[in-house]
């Protein structure tokens, strides 16, 4: 083989002397190495062998341009003939980082084969290993397909890096299953390889295949694993919610003391058991948090009560316990801890009386029973129709008042109200009356409204003003005809007032019932209905919905007041409309008032 028959490139090889440099995508850097290596070593004047040890340590190093450097001294300045061992120690080099790269080792190889030579298996493993750095798929396929046609045999640090490239270039399935085929030939696997492949499978969000490697792992008794490694596979795992990978990194490391994972890690893996139901770990979790002196906040406690009740036999007892503990903590339960209680027991009217027997128990016990677990039993009551039951428990609110707080008629809040104002427009016949007895309830306690109570109302007289009307037009008996539509004019127009009298507070009824409103009073032909369609249109930006529905409710209104024909009043009604100045007068005013205060 000649030096001069152009077989490596100048800028790539040392062994070309004449051929000019062709173009690279990275143009080569006399780096700091070698302007040491020329400045503190005389390479002219070391022995050959000298040379040729220092090559392969610089290689092994990663030092691409310091070997190309002594190669060229050795191809010129010694004579020396380009050989397999220069290729191969070559090649090696660019298993850097930095400076080597996957084409270079392509480059070398086609220089190879044009001065003469032929890869032999230390050239193929040079090869894989850069591969295994710097990954090229069809590269690392040429080179095994070269191995399998000339029987090389891939040696255990071949197979490694064949694994490792595979992984780094996310080709996870085949990745795998050359671990798997490591495994089954007996190859003892490295733990770098293993800890990589977990590093690589968790953040690719393959948790599944991670946990099964590190299941293997502690199954055969793998000591001493990477701690970093645990609360990163422990931080995905929880994080995806797996499990079983989960169970396996808090059991191993959390509690025998050797992890002391961070309060969001610790959050992911409550999640993670209140999702499986593993009530156990569940409580391991507030344990550990416990002697951390975490202040435990409502989002710990409603997955807690998520987990008892996702078990395959539901601890009612227990959920209904973790609201009486909030109590306990001064982390006053809201609606939004009880959800997953109200969405099990709604539908279960034979289980709600149960419920109430063990908040009972827990009071007798000398726990606080917090106004939202009594809530949360009336919540359940109004779903199923039974206002009656609602009302029968709002009355014993009063037996649940801890003793600390002496003697109290009640301590029921606005929620409670809200609630029972649902119950009393969803029964049928909707139950006006005892709405204004709720009311009256309200004010006599100095409970504020809110814009949800007049909603509720401002619903409530309109489905039983329609009602009234609805029963109305059945009736024979002209006399009670008429009283029945008055009464229900009568309720639409309380139903509008409600709304008149939200506009000086700032509020504004939700989208639905700014369109049953509206409508209601155009299919009784109150002029009213245009009044509410102009405040919604004007503030469509602040009503959800109303911008892309709102056209369609005006079609609606309209269409309603032509068949209605107009102001349909009669002289009877308006004159009964004119006298309503009585108790529901002083009521309403009552309510204004307790707003404004």
């Amino acid at each position: 083989m000649s030096r001069n028959d152009g077989g490596m490139q100048a800028v790539l090889s040392p062994f070309g002397e004449s051929v000019p440099p062709q173009p690279s995508p990275v143009k080569p850097r006399r780096t700091k190495d070698i302007r040491d290596a020329a400045t503190s070593i005389d390479y002219s004047q070391e022995p050959t062998q000298y040379l040729h040890n220092h090559l392969r340590g610089a290689a092994i190093d990663g030092k691409v341009t310091l070997c190309r450097y002594i190669a060229e001294m050795l191809v010129k300045g010694r004579k020396e003939r380009p050989s397999l061992q220069l290729y191969n120690t070559l090649i090696l080099s660019n298993i850097g980082y930095e400076q080597g790269a996957a084409w270079r080792v392509a480059e070398l190889l086609d220089d190879l084969e044009k001065d003469g030579l032929q890869p032999d298996i230390g050239t193929c493993h040079a090869a894989l290993k850069v591969l295994s750095v710097h990954v090229d798929h069809l590269l690392r396929n040429d080179v095994l397909h070269y191995m399998s046609r000339r029987w090389y045999q891939l040696s255990e640090d071949g197979a490694h890096d064949v694994a490792a490239g595979l992984l780094r270039e996310g080709l996870f399935e085949q990745g795998v299953e050359r671990l798997d085929i490591m495994r089954r030939e007996g190859m003892r696997i490295q733990g770098w390889l293993l800890d990589m492949a977990v590093y690589i499978l968790c953040e690719a969000s393959e948790v599944s295949e991670a946990y099964r490697i590190m299941r293997q792992r502690v199954d055969t008794g793998e000591l001493n694993l990477n701690r970093g490694l645990w609360l990163f596979f422990l931080d995905k795992a929880s994080d995806a919610r797996h499990h079983a990978a989960t169970t396996l990194a808090w059991n191993a490391q959390v509690n025998q003391n050797f992890l002391n994972p961070s309060s969001g890690i610790c959050l992911n893996v409550l999640a993670t058991a209140s999702q499986a139901a593993d009530a156990v770990m569940a409580t391991d979790v507030f344990t550990n948090l416990s002697r951390r002196g975490t202040t435990f906040k409502p989002i710990h406690y409603e997955l807690l009560i998520n987990t008892y009740l996702s078990q395959e036999e539901p601890d009612i007892q227990r959920a209904l316990s973790i609201l009486t503990i909030m109590a306990l903590e001064k982390v006053e339960p809201t609606p939004a801890e009880t959800r997953s209680l109200y969405m099990y027991m709604r539908d279960k009217p034979g289980l709600l009386p149960q419920a109430l027997s063990v908040l009972h128990d827990l009071h007798d016990q000398g726990r606080r029973v917090p106004i939202a677990a009594l809530n949360l039993l009336m919540e359940c009551y109004v779903d199923q129709s039974n206002l009656a039951d609602a009302l029968k428990l709002y009355k014993q609110i009063h037996t649940f008042v801890p003793i600390s707080e002496g003697a109290k008629k009640t301590f029921a809040n606005i929620e409670t109200f809200n609630l029972l104002l649902k119950g009393c427009r969803t029964v049928e016949p909707p139950d006006e009356h005892q709405a204004s007895f709720l009311v009256s309830e309200l004010l006599a306690l100095r409970i504020k409204p809110t814009a949800l109570t007049y909603d509720r109302l401002i619903l409530l007289f309109v489905k039983a003003g329609l009602s009234s009307i609805q029963r109305a037009t059945g009736m024979e008996d002209p006399a009670s005809r008429t009283k029945l539509q008055a009464r229900g004019t009568e309720l639409l127009d309380w139903s509008f007032r409600h709304f008149a009298d939200m506009r000086p507070l700032g509020w504004l009824p939700r989208f639905g019932t700014l369109e049953d409103l509206s409508v209601a009073l155009a299919k009784a032909g109150d002029a009213h209905c245009w009044d509410v369609l102009q405040v919604a249109e004007d503030n469509a930006d602040s009503i959800d919905g109303w911008v892309m529905k709102g056209g369609q409710v005006r079609r609606n209104v309209e269409k309603a007041w032509a068949t209605s024909g107009g102001d349909g009043r009669t002289d009877q009604e308006s004159d009964a409309g004119d006298d309503r100045t009585g108790q529901d007068e002083v009521e309403r005013h009552q309510l204004d008032t307790a707003v404004a205060a």
